[in-house]
């Protein structure tokens, strides 16, 4: 399932377009393959935002560097371990930790990832930012599992339009999460201005090509005090067909139905399960500092425990145990 070339640009073109009857059975083979490969069940992974600092100037994110009516924080180490230890009461194996690109929460995580890791028993999922490969490294040694770095854009100027910044640094930084040995997340983003369907192809055939342990694509929202704010927000139609595609052509890789669907649509992510995404992450950050976390928009939609279930209920899915995924990883290393 996961040769990248089994279907043309023309095939991929017409499918990420695709509505009504295509649509449907666009989403069907979807459901089919995530069926056999890695069953009904849906991963429950716990997300905590411990920095909204960012040395980046993203021109769609509201921390971004630039913009100085953001309110910054960072949480310490005792913050963060009683909310993994809160955690624990969930079906949850996963402690995500994300930040904005803050070099200083480096020295927080030499003491959040082995306790989360060795202490509690949990997995590591991190997702904050660019690093040195020595960095990378040294999140590997201390028991980080996998982390995600979106390339958000694979189109080389677009890139640079919308990240502000050089591409060649992004791609350089997979290389090195995939070289020190930890699972690699990335994915896109769906209505970046001046994007176009050729660009969305790209997108499909790059993530196809990286072969990502985890692909997530996930509908542009404006955002305030944002070069882009009145943009238009992303389809969803668009982001649904090409995790849908992602699916079928890359087979095993987890998918998460994002809460920017949810945003953009009442019953957004449940139409995500339905295109064939298996995770959904529950915010286990405090509303206090979570409303700092401008990482959609001030209003984002913000997923808890009993909608995330609901949301499983009605897929018809389970959610994954997280004593088989322990036992399973313990396998793994053995």
């Amino acid at each position: 399932m996961s040769d990248c070339h089994q279907l043309s640009r023309h095939d991929l073109l017409r499918l990420l377009t695709a509505t009504g009857d295509v649509q449907q059975e666009l989403f069907s083979q979807a459901r089919d393959v995530r069926h056999e490969e890695s069953g009904d069940e849906v991963l429950l992974r716990g997300v905590i935002e411990v920095s909204s600092y960012c040395q980046k100037q993203c021109r769609y994110c509201a921390m971004r560097a630039p913009n100085k009516k953001a309110d910054r924080y960072r949480l310490t180490l005792g913050e963060v371990l009683a909310i993994v230890e809160g955690m624990r009461e969930f079906p949850i194996s996963t402690a995500f930790i994300q930040a904005g690109q803050d070099p200083h929460v480096d020295a927080l995580l030499e003491e959040v990832i082995p306790a989360i890791k060795h202490d509690l028993g949990m997995e590591v999922l991190l997702c904050v930012g660019e690093r040195p490969g020595r960095v990378y490294q040294r999140f590997a040694e201390l028991g980080a599992d996998s982390y995600i770095l979106k390339f958000e854009a694979s189109d080389p100027q677009l890139y640079r339009d919308v990240i502000n910044a050089q591409p060649e640094r992004r791609l350089q930084c997979l290389g090195w999460i995939k070289e020190a040995g930890m699972k690699l997340g990335t994915g896109n983003i769906v209505g970046l201005p001046g994007q176009t369907l050729r660009h969305l192809v790209d997108d499909i055939q790059f993530a196809c090509e990286l072969s990502p342990d985890f692909v997530s694509s996930s509908p542009f929202i404006p955002n305030e005090n944002t070069p882009f704010e009145h943009a238009p927000h992303g389809d969803v139609n668009l982001t649904l067909n090409t995790m849908a595609l992602w699916r079928i052509m890359l087979g095993t890789p987890l998918i998460p139905t994002v809460s920017a669907l949810e945003k953009l649509q009442v019953g957004g992510q449940l139409l995500g399960l339905n295109a064939g995404a298996n995770v959904i992450t529950i915010n286990f950050t405090p509303r206090y500092w979570r409303e700092k976390y401008g990482i959609y928009s001030r209003e984002r939609f913000v997923v808890s425990s009993n909608h995330a279930f609901e949301l499983i209920e009605r897929a018809g899915l389970r959610i994954r145990s997280p004593i088989a995924m322990v036992a399973n990883s313990l396998a793994i290393a053995l």
